[in-house]
């Protein structure tokens, strides 16, 4: 109750609502812009997030009412630099206008003196909540430098049905995925946030209110049979992610997928 509060509180202050950018452009251009998970302990869960997958906290809201904070990271192009500091004018601008995906980790004060797990990080029966995944140009190579680091892993890129795509663990216990981008490019992040996935009950009513509500783009699907475990992919992007080229078929094996938030069926 308290996070909600104060959000709400967030939002007035700052003219936006919800995850969309601007009163302005809600109604003709929202786009997704955050992706949130509860942690137990903001230093280990920084730690993972800047040091080992290079992201960079870009901005941080401390509520001292409700006891909790807001951390927001971003993952960084190579040589690229922030010229202000988190909490400062200049970081609030910088996040509520950025084009990037955000990655917002909420900590309630005291949960870090807590000696068991405090947050279920999903994936369990009847859970909707599936993982975060980050886009690498090679997944084995970007594995062995995270195993290399002490990360535990749920499944390496050979093991399982699914050969070359990786889960990692991050501090609570969240799935991190890795997953190989489409194409390399020499100014991409060594570990791009990509995606963030949601297991849903009904896929057309999903994917209307993205769609048409929310203003997504679906850009790929993909149908699995009961030899692969009898499931489908839904692929949606901001739609200025996507531009012109529309997929006009998103079943299309060829077709890219690139920064997306996807939904399992």
């Amino acid at each position: 109750r308290r996070e909600r509060r104060e959000r709400r509180e967030i939002i007035m202050r700052r003219g936006i609502a919800g995850a969309l950018r601007s009163v302005t452009t809600m109604s003709s251009r929202p786009s997704w812009q955050q992706t949130m998970l509860r942690i137990k302990d903001p230093k280990k869960s920084l730690d993972f997030y800047e040091k080992h997958l290079g992201m960079k906290l870009v901005d941080k809201y401390d509520f001292k009412a409700w006891e909790f904070s807001l951390y927001f990271l971003v993952s960084m192009k190579p040589g690229e630099t922030l010229a202000f500091t988190p909490g400062t004018p200049e970081a609030r601008e910088y996040l509520w206008n950025t084009e990037k995906v955000t990655l917002e980790l909420t900590h309630n004060w005291g949960t870090e003196k807590e000696d068991s797990q405090v947050y279920h990080p999903g994936n369990q029966k009847n859970d909707g909540f599936g993982h975060i995944a980050f886009s690498v140009d090679d997944v084995y190579k970007a594995s062995d430098e995270l195993l290399a680091k002490g990360v535990d892993f749920k499944k390496k890129p050979d093991e399982g049905r699914m050969k070359g795509l990786a889960f990692a663990y991050d501090p609570d216990g969240y799935w991190v995925e890795l997953v190989k981008r489409e194409q390399s490019s020499e100014d991409a992040p060594d570990f791009a946030l990509s995606q963030t996935m949601l297991r849903v009950k009904d896929a057309k009513k999903s994917l209307a209110f993205y769609t048409s509500v929310m203003g997504m783009q679906l850009v790929a699907e993909r149908h699995y049979g009961p030899e692969k475990g009898d499931f489908s992919l839904y692929f949606l992007c901001n739609k200025n992610d996507v531009g012109p080229d529309v997929p006009k078929d998103p079943t299309d094996p060829e077709v890219r997928i690139s920064r997306c938030f996807w939904l399992v069926r």
